[in-house]
């Protein structure tokens, strides 16, 4: 089930950001200590919190058997945020429809664009979903998805 983040949810989406990050994204920091250290740095519960409560993002979180699994978040001009699952989520669909909720979540705001920096890790589903790489920003794939 995926649903709108609430604050109470803080302390579970920071340890599956960074759950994902330091075991599903290796690819990525290849267990760098200093890059892993300056990846985590902002995701506490303290900034997931202030994330939820920005009127300008949309935030959402997958949940399976009471637990939560999943988070994404987009703003409103169409930058995904966020969009990562636990480990042992992986491949069950929950990323697929985070990411289909935070597209559609947007659409009456007439965003026509969608754009995103995605990790080595995330390159495939991200092109799975239509998304083409523009380019390359500080060590991040930068992609694009023209809505219909």
């Amino acid at each position: 089930m995926i649903r709108k983040a609430k604050v109470s949810d803080a302390q579970q989406i920071c340890n599956i950001l960074r759950r994902s990050i330091i075991e599903l994204c290796e690819l990525d920091h290849q267990k760098n200590q200093k890059e892993l250290d300056e990846w985590l740095a902002n995701k506490t519960i303290q900034n997931c919190k202030a994330w939820i409560n920005n009127k300008k993002i949309n935030f959402f979180v997958a949940e399976n058997d009471g637990k939560l699994v999943g988070v994404s978040s987009i703003n409103h001009n169409g930058f995904l945020e966020l969009c990562y699952i636990l480990p042992e989520a992986k491949g069950l669909g929950f990323g697929r429809e985070l990411l289909k909720v935070a597209e559609n979540s947007i659409l009456d705001l007439g965003i026509q664009v969608f754009t995103l920096e995605s990790t080595l890790t995330a390159k495939g589903f991200y092109e799975h979903f239509g998304y083409i790489q523009t380019g390359i920003k500080e060590n991040s794939l930068c992609y694009m998805k023209f809505t219909k």
